[in-house]
């Protein structure tokens, strides 16, 4: 399958994803246990869209922990990150995804400790496909700070093509495993 099919497989399987609650609370419970969550004074997190693993349980749970939480927002086909509190004001771009407003603080992703990129498809070796603009790939190609993906087990696959360009993640964190990549 090429890039475009296994989004819509994969898509598919979300959609039809049952105990989807339990499995996130799996994934929650993975992650907060993790060392490099505990580490982090700071993460880079998107807000969840569609039928991805939601973060929103993520967010609140850095915010009580005091970490710094950014969000990203696309700019001029650049992807740059944004201070989020609870009194941030979002705007809904074209594609229904909510982006930190134009009053936002900008931050460069170099000074955030934990970036958790979004996918829609993985290898366990940490490559993924996203939405197709290669955004995180290339605002992770400098990347200092440590990056995993949360993910539902369905979401993996055995293979799929890579580009020279792509970035993979450090660590995947399953429902039932924290896969380490790298």
């Amino acid at each position: 399958m090429d890039k475009q099919e296994l989004r819509q497989f994969i898509a598919h399987q979300l959609d039809t994803l049952e105990n989807r609650k339990q499995r996130e609370q799996q994934i929650y419970d993975q992650l907060f246990g993790m060392p490099e969550w505990h580490a982090a004074q700071s993460v880079a997190i998107t807000l969840s869209f569609r039928n991805e693993c939601a973060t929103e349980e993520i967010i609140l749970k850095a915010w009580e922990h005091g970490k710094h939480v950014v969000i990203p927002k696309v700019v001029e086909r650049q992807m740059r990150f944004f201070d989020y509190t609870r009194a941030s004001r979002l705007v809904e771009n074209k594609m229904g995804i909510r982006e930190p407003d134009e009053t936002a603080v900008e931050r460069t992703l170099d000074t955030i400790d934990l970036c958790i990129v979004p996918g829609r498809v993985f290898m366990r070796n940490g490559f993924r496909i996203g939405w197709g603009g290669g955004f995180y790939d290339r605002a992770l190609a400098s990347y200092p700070g440590h990056t995993l993906s949360v993910a539902f087990e369905k979401q993996l696959v055995p293979i799929f093509d890579i580009e020279p360009f792509d970035q993979p993640v450090n660590q995947i964190v399953t429902e039932s495993e924290v896969i380490r990549c790298r």
